[in-house]
């Protein structure tokens, strides 16, 4: 049986129609992080089932019911850490609700902004409920930014560059990814990309045009389906497991209904 997948020009379709449809933007970026700090904080505690393909309505109500209207009880998580690499566009954003999420659940989390302040209008907002709360480092401010991090996370998570990224990593997104690949590798410090770990390009499907560079994670949270990058042997190496999570999309009738 042929694994589902979209293409991430799918994918921006299906957002389009589903904030057109009521779903929107904003929310289904809220969804997107809330799910990736849920599995996080779920795999940290070794309570995790090891299913994250949950039915739509029902796992994103539970979700909503377990934060209680936006703080999960602290008690439990206290002690935990968390270092969360943002970029500036909406895989940041996705990154600035998980942050906020895990934050609320106890955990110490630190966000390094890796190319500055965001420029998207969700990811905007979503800075400003967490840039009073916790502490934030800016590496345009501060070239040895990530020099000066002495923390050791219990998790890394890679919010850097998401499925419009295209090319070659570079500048403060390039020491970002070699910050991370280095604590990963000498300290087994744990790796988790939010949608695709940052230097691969969703789409990607030819070995000859990968990042050697790229993050390389534990396991990555994929948002509605797998991306074509997923599905390459190639990349498993960079991907680690990968995991669908929910963020309210019906793809199937999103197909079908007209706009």
């Amino acid at each position: 049986m042929r694994e589902h997948f979209v293409t991430c020009g799918q994918m921006k379709i299906l957002e389009q129609r589903a904030d057109a449809d009521g779903l929107s933007y904003y929310r289904m970026m809220e969804n997107a992080g809330t799910r990736a700090a849920e599995i996080i904080m779920e795999r940290i505690s070794g309570s995790c089932s090891g299913e994250y393909d949950f039915d739509m309505k029902s796992r994103l109500e539970v979700a909503e019911d377990n934060f209680r209207g936006g703080e999960l009880s602290a008690s439990h998580e206290a002690g935990r850490s968390a270092l969360m690499f943002c970029g500036k566009g909406n895989n940041g954003g996705d990154g600035f609700v998980a942050a906020r999420r895990m934050m609320e659940a106890g955990y110490s989390v630190t966000v390094i902004l890796v190319d500055g302040e965001p420029v998207t209008e969700d990811s905007i907002t979503n800075f400003g409920l967490i840039r009073d709360r916790l502490e934030i480092v800016d590496m345009n401010d501060d070239e040895r930014a990530l020099m000066q991090i002495r923390q050791d996370p219990d998790v890394i998570v890679d919010a850097i560059y998401g499925t419009g990224f295209r090319g070659r990593l570079a500048g403060s997104g390039l020491k970002a990814a070699i910050c991370i690949n280095k604590q990963h590798a000498e300290k087994g410090t744990e790796v988790a990309a939010l949608d695709i770990p940052s230097g691969l390009g969703g789409d990607l499907t030819n070995e000859k045009d990968l990042e050697v560079n790229s993050v390389r994670a534990d396991y990555t949270i994929t948002f509605h389906a797998r991306k074509p990058v997923h599905l390459q042997k190639f990349a498993a190496a960079y991907c680690g497991e990968t995991i669908v999570a929910d963020i309210g999309i019906d793809e199937e009738r999103l197909w079908n209904v007209e706009m």
